[in-house]
Order: structure tokens, then C-alpha cells, then sequence
């Protein structure tokens, strides 16, 4: 009873302060690429092989400010790969951590005799999250794949999420030079929210992931994982990489990507309820931002 209660007060707060324009586009868009690979049919022809065995890219950023302003930012993520004859494995990991000022300094005195106090900083953003897939070829065109996506995003109020899925998919290219992927699988996600609590449903996913040598040292990267509820037909998500990659020499890379987040249905989280004088008179439930987005450049080291 408890949890329909939320999920009716979630929708009831969406409809009156969230416009939904924006989360309709970012959809439109994912559900247009993965039709567009649907429908396409495999295109490319298999030229140069992609080398087997293990490889390994380690992508760090690291912001620090002092002085006036401080803040720091670090970010993380790691992407290993191991390619046999019929299978793949890739293992993608990632931290992204900001913290800044809490607040403005203040002096502690008389107007004589004062002394200045600089708050602490406090953590802005954490997210962790971990992506695990298997792949097996059927044939040249088709494989199975199985998968488990966790992820710990604090400032989403997700304490954690764990989706297990499995399914299948198309090989539209694979060779050094372009690589594309679609996959079609069934998938349950169990969550623990702040204010929502537990929550588990099975549901569907798809995919694509793409890789492609735009000149001999610049790659491009996308990758999106879209998530849906077989209970809920608006409980929606997607994670959506974007990423360009210029080769410095055969280890060392720089890169500026794009991450997108988005939850239809938001966690929800409590706030504090002020008069018009800055009082605080009491609490209310509001559901957090549908959509997150980190842009990052990146020092790539790759193995």
C-alpha cells in the first residue's frame, strides 16, 4: 500500500512541476537509433579482424580549485575487454566525485577583532556504477549476450541497483575499423531508494554499442543502454555515452565524452519548506531531476 502511495504521489509531482518536453525528445531519440538498427540490416562486410586476447583503457580527469573558490572533481573509468574467436567479454567501471565550498565564508568577531571561517567542503556529486557483458556469436550476424549493470548514485538518492539481463542481438560490424552492436533482451532490476525504499520488476533492454576509427588517430565512441519496465510502461531509464578519442601514441589518449542519465520516474527525495521571510516552517516531497549530465575530458591510458 506504501509503495503504490509513492508511486502515485511520484506521477502526481511529475505531472505538476516537471514539463515533459524534454524527457519525450531524449526518448524519441533513443527509440529512433534503436530502430534505425532494427530495421537497417547488416551492412558492412568483415574486412580487418579486431586482434584477440585482452586490452585494457583507464580514463581519469581531475579538477582541483583553491584560493577563492574550492572545489575538487575526480573522474573515473575503466573499460577492459577480452575478445575470443566466437565471445567477448567487457567489463566498463566508473566513479565520477565532486565536492565544493559548503557555502559562503563568514567572520567569527568584532568588526575590530574577527576571524575568518571557511567552510568545509561538501560532497556535490558521487556516482559508481559497474557494467558487465558476455557475448557469444551464433553466426556472423547474430549472438546471445548476458549482463549485470549495478550502480550507487547519491545525488539521484539511488543507494543502489543491480540489473541482471539477458537476450540476444545483431552483428552489423565487426572489424578494426567499425564495430556495431544491437541487443534485445529481458532484464529485472531490484533498487533501493531513499524515499521510495525497495523496489524490484522484471523488464526489457536494449542496446547499442559503437566503435569506430574515424582517421587513423581518432575514434569515436557511443554506447546506450535503455531500460524499461514490464510493470510500469512510463518507468523508463537510459545511459547513453558519447565520446570522441585523439591518440597521442600507442598508449596515451586524450578524450572528451558526454553522459546521459535519465529516469522517467525520478526517485523522490524531502526538502525543507520555508515561509517568505526564509523560515523553516515544515518538509515536502518533491521527485528529483529526470536527467544528468556529465561532460568530461579525459587523459585515456591505454594497455
Amino acid at each position: 500500500m506504501m509503495k503504490l502511495r509513492l508511486v502515485k504521489l511520484r506521477r502526481a509531482l511529475l505531472t505538476r512541476h516537471e514539463p515533459e518536453s524534454a524527457s519525450k525528445v531524449y526518448l524519441a531519440g533513443a527509440a529512433t537509433a534503436l530502430a534505425f538498427s532494427l530495421i537497417a540490416g547488416p551492412a558492412w562486410a568483415q574486412d580487418e579482424e579486431r586482434p584477440l586476447g585482452a586490452s585494457n583503457a583507464t580514463e581519469l580527469s581531475w579538477v582541483v580549485a583553491s584560493g577563492n573558490s574550492e572545489a575538487n572533481t575526480l573522474g573515473f573509468r575503466n573499460l577492459f575487454h577480452y575478445l575470443w574467436e566466437e565471445a567477448d567479454l567487457s567489463w566498463e567501471s566508473g566513479v565520477v566525485r565532486a565536492e565544493s565550498r559548503g557555502g559562503d565564508r563568514f567572520a567569527v568577531g568584532s568588526e575590530d577583532a574577527f576571524t575568518i571561517v571557511d567552510p568545509d567542503k561538501e560532497l556535490d556529486t558521487s556516482r559508481a556504477y559497474s557494467k558487465l557483458r558476455y557475448v557469444r556469436n551464433l553466426s556472423s550476424s547474430l549472438f546471445w549476450y548476458a549482463g549485470f549493470d549495478s550502480e550507487r548514485n547519491r545525488p539521484a538518492n539511488v543507494n543502489h541497483r543491480f540489473t541482471p539481463a539477458a537476450g540476444a542481438g545483431n552483428i552489423w560490424s565487426d572489424t578494426a575499423e567499425l564495430q556495431l552492436r544491437t541487443g534485445y533482451g529481458l532484464s529485472y532490476t531490484a533498487e533501493d531508494l531513499d524515499v521510495d525504499g525497495s523496489n524490484r520488476f522484471a523488464g526489457y533492454q536494449l542496446f547499442y554499442a559503437l566503435g569506430a576509427a574515424l582517421t587513423d588517430t581518432t575514434a569515436l565512441e557511443s554506447n546506450l543502454t535503455f531500460d524499461g519496465s514490464l510493470e510500469d510502461a512510463n518507468d523508463l531509464r537510459f545511459d547513453w555515452l558519447n565520446g570522441v578519442g585523439v591518440a597521442i601514441n600507442d598508449h596515451i589518449a586524450l578524450k572528451a565524452s558526454l553522459r546521459l542519465l535519465l529516469r522517467n520516474q525520478p526517485a523522490l527525495e524531502v526538502i525543507s519548506l520555508r515561509d517568505g521571510a526564509g523560515s523553516t516552517i515544515g518538509s515536502v516531497v518533491v521527485a528529483k531531476e529526470k536527467l544528468d549530465s556529465t561532460f568530461a575530458t579525459s587523459l585515456v591510458i591505454n594497455l
